[in-house]
């Protein structure tokens, strides 16, 4: 598994290196850059090697390149490389406008013209996080209107005592059924490995919680 985590704010990476022992390695990257041009540009650098993979089976020969970096919005602490398709994408952003009715995410995150480009930038069988924290059902509701007419199928997992409503969005056209997450979770738990029995029943709990939006 190979992570890539975008920070806007330098100073949160040196208070995470200094106060939380954090470190960054091979599997673990740091790009100090703005979230959505981030993820526009692995979007936009998946479109490029899709066209690039086309024309060379045609045998044509492509000379098209990712798109390059304004200056720091692909600054990577480790390679400065834009990946291609990823797997997972996890949106929790606090904003700083209440304006919103949303303290999490910055309302941009939750634009259809985002969303798009986070599914764009999404495998096939790609998965799509997000934090959604209001306190207005009705914000909510539009919330998850939006992400309707991108993602194929959307699941919710509400936490208990708290605000926060984790949104999942699927870009595959089959749906997972909800019956099947005790399996999963057990499977999870496996892989895993976990050393405490505490953490790996949490984990079985929250598969209860999720459902599906429909």
């Amino acid at each position: 598994m190979h992570t890539e985590v975008v920070e806007l704010d330098p100073a949160v990476l040196k208070l995470a290196k200094e106060y939380f022992s954090f470190v960054e390695d091979d599997h673990l990257q740091v790009h100090i850059a703005d979230g959505i041009q981030f993820v526009r540009d692995v979007a936009n650098s998946a479109a490029a090697d899709e066209i690039s993979s086309v024309q060379e089976k045609e045998g044509a020969h492509c000379n098209t390149e990712p798109p390059s970096s304004n200056g720091s919005c692909l600054e990577s602490h480790v390679e400065g490389k834009v990946p291609s398709k990823v797997d997972i994408v996890i949106i929790d952003v606090d904003s700083a406008d209440s304006s919103s009715g949303m303290t999490c995410p910055a309302a941009d995150f939750v634009q259809e013209t985002f969303l798009q480009t986070v599914k764009d930038a999404l495998s096939e069988k790609g998965l799509f996080i997000i934090n959604l924290v209001s306190r207005s059902q009705a914000i909510k509701d539009s919330v998850i209107s939006r992400m309707k007419v991108v993602f194929s199928h959307l699941f919710c997992l509400q936490l208990e005592e708290d605000v926060n409503e984790v949104i999942f969005g699927l870009c595959s056209a089959s749906c997972i059924k909800e019956d099947s997450f005790p399996e999963a979770a057990l499977q999870l738990e496996k892989l895993l490995k976990l050393e405490h029995p505490e953490i790996s029943q949490s984990i079985i709990n929250t598969t209860k919680k999720l459902r599906q939006l429909k």
